[in-house]
């Protein structure tokens, strides 16, 4: 886990002074996408260098340093996690009922510049005990359970039908490529 907290970033963050940049890949560190029953399509958040965040609303948002080094860093470890070779990579946090929702993280490795997916499937504050073992893991990772709380974060004051719809596919298309 991270050496400091990013808990309350998106609290500490202000609007970006230069919200018109241009999205690159290059610049790309990570995005989370949202797969819900009520939104399959969804968006929480991106990082791009040096110094932005989208939240979910498609804002753009200028992130304190030590709250964007955070983030960063443990997305990259997020990224470094084995394989649980299930669809979307995804470690399945065990509820007693199904449909959880799942937070997709796609962050770029520090290693090839390649993007890597490495998803939650019912992400709980509470929670970590995982529906399957992951090799030794039988809980959800410290470093999941940390970064996709922060995750949560950028989804504060969302309202759906008023997101910047254009922003949110530009990120979505750097993902996808």
């Amino acid at each position: 886990m991270s050496a400091a907290s990013a808990q309350g970033w998106y609290a500490r963050a202000t609007a970006h002074p230069f919200p018109d940049f241009t999205l690159t890949k290059d610049a790309f560190v990570f995005a989370v996408l949202l797969n819900a029953p009520v939104d399959p399509e969804g968006f929480t958040m991106a990082l791009f260098q040096p110094d932005v965040a989208i939240d979910a609303q498609g804002r753009v948002l200028q992130p304190q340093p030590q709250d964007f080094a955070a983030l960063a860093a443990l997305a990259q470890e997020a990224s470094r996690l084995p394989d649980t070779g299930s669809f979307m990579n995804a470690w399945r946090v065990s509820h007693p009922r199904t449909s959880q929702k799942i937070d997709r993280l796609f962050a770029k490795t520090s290693d090839s510049g390649d993007i890597r997916e490495t998803s939650v499937q019912g992400w709980d504050p509470e929670k970590t005990q995982l529906q399957n073992a992951v090799g030794d893991h039988q809980a959800l990772p410290p470093v999941l359970q940390e970064l996709f709380g922060y995750i949560q974060e950028a989804r504060t004051g969302f309202v759906r039908g008023e997101e910047n719809k254009e922003l949110i596919s530009q990120v979505k298309a750097l993902v996808d490529n």
